[in-house]
């Protein structure tokens, strides 16, 4: 088996949750003998993700967070369109949230996270892409628009590492970011008013660090998990939706939640733009049309027996 091993040296901000030789040697323990490259710049691994798929590697391993995981995920998709479709993609997580990881029950030792990809336990998973209209991305956990897009932006540029990044982020956020807006949304076709701060299309259960925004969610039935906050509640009482965000008690004023296979969010040009992201990686700043869909491509993934 041609595995590639592709380790982020600056997820989590550069802390190295995992150090190389670490990851090697226990690899090696249990038999695995992986090609090692190093990202160097933002947007290499969906390079090297490609270029492994394309030399033929059975599985793309890769050691980061989120972002990481959705650079390697645009690679493969990248590759996938060449014809080249046999690589799975396995995980060693060692990011700021790695929400995506969490949701898939993957620990966060080392040699338990060893022996996953040792079982080598694979399931196909939809994958999503979004953009505003100009382009779009591929997401493997999530995408969303407005304040949890705002506290992603203001997280991934402080110099706090790790969750408290994201108590950073919603506190900046709050002061900042936290307008009610009316937005005309298409979903699946159907046409609604919505006034939110929060828009959240998922393929993944959880962002921001573990608020589960998608508790129902499957990553094989062709559809995306919407949750929306906002309505007609006063903006103080938004606050009390947080506890339900983050344990996914999503049946609660303020909270609106659905399923679709793709939805485009328009706000008033005249209005604040807002942030969007995918996996917690920033793709619009202030902007007024969010589309988010679900891509007909599909990824290969490596998880636990159990899953």
């Amino acid at each position: 088996m041609k595995d590639i091993l592709i380790i982020n040296p600056q997820a989590s901000k550069g802390s190295m949750h995992f150090r190389d030789e670490r990851i090697m040697d226990a690899l090696a323990k249990e038999g695995i003998a992986p090609e090692l490259i190093k990202t160097e710049h933002p947007g290499h691994a969906i390079e090297l993700a490609e270029e492994a798929a394309k030399n033929g590697a059975d599985r793309v391993i890769i050691s980061g967070g989120d972002g990481s995981i959705n650079e390697a995920v645009n690679g493969l998709v990248n590759a996938q369109k060449q014809g080249f479709t046999r690589t799975a993609l396995g995980f060693i997580p060692a990011g700021r949230g790695n929400d995506f990881c969490a949701a898939l029950g993957i620990p966060k030792s080392l040699p338990e996270i060893v022996q996953i990809l040792k079982q080598d336990h694979r399931i196909h998973s939809d994958i999503g892409s979004a953009g505003d209209g100009t382009f779009e991305r591929y997401f493997m956990n999530g995408s969303g628009y407005g304040i949890e897009s705002a506290i992603n932006y203001y997280a991934s540029r402080s110099v706090i590492r790790g969750k408290l990044s994201y108590i950073y982020g919603i506190a900046k956020s709050l002061f900042n970011d936290l307008h009610i807006q009316e937005a005309q949304i298409d979903i699946d076709g159907k046409m609604i008013s919505y006034p939110f701060v929060l828009f959240a299309a998922m393929n993944g259960r959880q962002e921001g660090g573990g608020f589960r925004l998608a508790p129902k969610y499957s990553l094989n039935d062709g559809l995306l998990d919407i949750c929306m906050v906002g309505g007609n509640i006063p903006k103080a009482k938004l606050l009390l939706t947080i506890p339900h965000l983050s344990n996914g008690t999503l049946d609660f004023p303020g909270i609106l939640s659905m399923q679709a296979a793709s939805v485009h969010v328009h706000l008033d040009p005249d209005k604040k733009g807002l942030f969007s992201q995918i996996d917690g990686e920033t793709i619009i700043e202030r902007g007024f049309d969010f589309y988010s869909r679900v891509s007909p491509w599909k990824i290969e993934i490596i998880c636990p027996e159990n899953y």
